[in-house]
């Protein structure tokens, strides 16, 4: 089964466009009641939350983003996802292990000990503090399900001008990826690619954070689902490939021998177990 590639975003305080996310083809939804919702509204949004899931039958998941915890609505935030029984939660502004167990305390004065273990915690990281502290983060909690890096927030907090090669993220990126590497847990989720009449864009940044190590993409809109799902998942020639040189390893490995040349290419431990590694998550 290939990795959830894209987690769309959508405003609590809309019931019809929780619903239309809902039905969409993207592996995960994120209902937001941080940055899309009006303060005077955060209270309504929670209502509209659970009318729209209560009333819909659905097989993906979903995660609540909560407002930051320097806000005095993040608690009731909490108790909402857990009321409808929310896959996870979206921390924004992840700065260190502090505000996961911060947040660990709040889940678990709110459910029951045996159910507590179904409520996944989806750290964004969005400042210079949180790329700091990625590894902290990352490692704070057995809830932790992957972070998601959040580019907009970090190049304010940084004053960087972004650009379209994005090599002013790159050490972001790249701390994110390590540090979910070190810490044992889901690579982690790439920004959201804030111009929809850009696909070319898109597909390009997508394509990068591939290559550096993200398995998914936060989205901000449907149209956006195709080009982030053919993106993340592996084409048929990269499997067919892969597929070759795991028979041809094994094949070799049974004559005792452990480095082969398959079309020009050496072929050893690792790049058997690498194209194992894309192979064993279709399965």
């Amino acid at each position: 089964m290939f990795n959830r590639r894209s987690y769309l975003f959508v405003p609590a305080s809309s019931g019809k466009m929780v619903e239309k996310a809902i039905r969409s083809e993207a592996d995960s939804i994120i209902i937001d009641l941080e940055d899309t919702v009006a303060l005077t509204e955060k209270k309504r949004a929670r209502e509209v939350i659970k009318s729209s899931v209560d009333n819909l039958e659905y097989n993906k998941q979903i995660f609540i983003r909560i407002n930051s915890l320097n806000t005095s609505f993040w608690e009731e935030d909490v108790a909402c996802a857990i009321r409808i029984k929310a896959d996870g939660i979206m921390l924004p502004k992840a700065e260190c292990a502090q505000d996961i167990e911060r947040l660990c305390e709040k889940i678990q004065q709110g459910i029951e000990s045996d159910t507590n273990s179904g409520v996944r915690i989806i750290p964004l990281i969005e400042t210079a503090k949180g790329i700091q502290q990625a590894y902290e983060i990352a490692s704070a909690s057995k809830y932790i399900d992957r972070l998601a890096f959040g580019s907009i927030d970090y190049s304010l907090d940084i004053d960087c001008q972004l650009s379209p090669e994005g090599l002013e993220l790159l050490f972001a990126r790249s701390q994110i990826v390590n540090a979910s590497r070190a810490a044992g847990i889901h690579s982690p989720i790439d920004a959201v690619y804030p111009d929809l009449s850009n696909n070319d864009g898109l597909i390009k940044e997508a394509s990068f954070a591939r290559q550096l190590g993200f398995k998914g993409k936060l989205i901000i809109h449907p149209k956006q689902i195709e080009s982030v799902h053919k993106l993340f998942s592996p084409s048929e020639a990269e499997m067919n490939y892969c597929q070759e040189v795991v028979d041809k390893f094994e094949e070799a490995e049974k004559q005792g021998i452990a480095s082969i040349r398959y079309k020009n290419k050496l072929i050893d431990y690792p790049v058997y177990l690498k194209a194992k590694q894309v192979l064993d998550k279709l399965g």
